[in-house]
């Protein structure tokens, strides 16, 4: 193959290998006279489609090493076997395909470097913002800071990779949460603006496109988590609140009466820390900045039938603006994040909710923090940029294995990012929106997958 680009489609079965041509050179496996599958070209884009190729689950997408090979025996007047084998690793696919029978053989090998797809770009940029899928398949993404705090919000449309401005917020906001209801619309929850914490609620109703005031929550705050239990009422818990205080408060929104009610606080107050809800329906929020700016290697679980919080043992390292990602065999991977006397880390744990013990796991190949991490449809980890130092914004991005419990590299995003967002989308491709590249806030987006 040459002048051509090669990627597999992100689908279990992986039977489309596509390839984007660049002009009209563009060749699959050249001067091999029999190749089993057709080729059909279609705006640009040529697809070799391949036959009885099955992947197993557990290697389904590029992001993992991938070999497939495919036989097929035909009677002539010499029987002739052709095998197309295709391995995919995090940064690259290498083809080869070689058609053999009495008189001759022939192979060709191809290698080509994986990348991140550019998506469209938003209408503005915007970093520490809040985002959410809709019921719909679209990506909402409201408020954040560019300059100044941000009141507008958008729609990214996966059919059509394009951004649509969608109504204004009532209040423009910074450090808030977003968060889907199980009506369909959106709760977005405090945060910061001109005029300090924020203790206002909003909706986003899909269906009309605009946002209604909801009762306010009984206490400002920012940079708290918020969580659906399993009842549907939302949990918010901890953040910063008036002059910065950090707090240990946590309240529960009722979407089918629009009243807020303070439910039991926390051990220890908390922000920038993580919450994830388990198989068991309890909530555990892990790490965070406490009192007097100190890092918490602490964890504590809500329990939604008794409203209380208990202590959950400690991390190894304390750390805050981490992430925590709820793996398939249901433990949680916390990674990165900044530690005690502001070490930026590479450090990751596990946490087992059946023993509530936590163990250290493989480290990252780069400290980081301000990133995002995603669950691919294969079990695997993909976390994006964030910091590196206090000066260093990273385009890099990497792969935990929970089978191995190791971090391999994979292709690095086109665009510098910290304080962005990642979402999953339902055909299951990775977009990142967003964020800052260390000099300016950023309206680019990409796609992983």
């Amino acid at each position: 193959m040459k002048a051509c680009y090669m990627t597999c489609l992100t689908d279990i079965n992986c039977r489309t290998i596509s390839f984007d041509q660049f002009n009209n050179q563009c060749e699959l496996f050249a001067d091999i006279p029999s190749q089993y599958g057709s080729l059909t070209a279609q705006a640009g884009v040529t697809s070799f489609i391949a036959v009885n190729r099955q992947l197993s689950a557990r290697k389904q997408r590029l992001d993992a090493s991938i070999t497939t090979s495919s036989t097929t025996s035909t009677t002539t007047a010499t029987t002739a076997t052709v095998t197309t084998t295709v391995t995919t690793t995090p940064s690259s696919i290498s083809s080869t395909t070689s058609s053999s029978s009495s008189s001759s053989t022939t192979t060709s090998t191809t290698t080509i470097i994986m990348a991140w797809k550019t998506a469209a770009n938003m209408n503005g940029g915007r970093d520490t913002y809040a985002g959410s899928i809709l019921t719909n398949g679209k990506v909402l993404v409201t408020g954040g800071s560019n300059n100044g705090y941000v009141i507008g919000t958008e729609l990214y449309d996966p059919s059509t990779n394009n951004w649509t401005t969608t109504a204004n917020l009532n209040t423009a906001r910074w450090r808030h949460s977003a968060s889907i209801l199980s009506n369909g619309k959106v709760l977005v929850t405090g945060g910061q603006a001109s005029s300090g914490y924020l203790n206002s609620a909003e909706l986003y109703d899909p269906s009309t496109s605009t946002w209604t005031t909801t009762a306010n929550m009984n206490v400002a705050r920012s940079q708290h988590t918020t969580f659906i239990l399993l009842n549907g009422s939302v949990l918010v818990a901890g953040g910063q609140g008036t002059s910065g205080t950090y707090l240990n408060s946590a309240e529960l929104y009722n979407p089918s009466t629009s009243i807020w009610t303070t439910t039991g606080n926390m051990n220890v107050a908390r922000s920038q820390h993580t919450a994830s809800i388990l198989s068991n329906g309890k909530i555990l929020v892990t790490g965070g900045q406490g009192t007097g700016g100190t890092y918490l290697n602490s964890a504590e679980l809500y329990d939604p039938s008794t409203n209380i919080w208990t202590t959950t043992g400690s991390m190894t390292n304390a750390r805050y603006y981490h992430t925590a990602s709820i793996l398939s065999n249901g433990k949680v991977l916390v990674s990165g994040g900044q530690g005690t006397g502001g070490a930026y880390l590479n450090s990751a744990a596990l946490y087992d909710s059946s023993t509530n013990t936590w163990t250290t796991t493989g480290n990252m190949n780069v400290a980081r923090y301000a990133h995002t991490a995603s669950i691919l449809s294969n079990g695997k980890v993909l976390v994006t940029g964030g910091f590196r130092d206090s000066s260093f914004v990273l385009n890099s991005a990497e792969l935990y294995d929970p089978s191995t419990s190791t971090w391999t590299t994979t292709v690095n995003m086109t665009v510098t990012r910290r304080s962005h967002s990642a979402f999953i989308l339902s055909n299951g491709k990775i977009l990142v929106a967003g964020g800052n590249d260390g000099s300016a806030t950023v309206n680019s987006a990409e796609l992983y997958g």
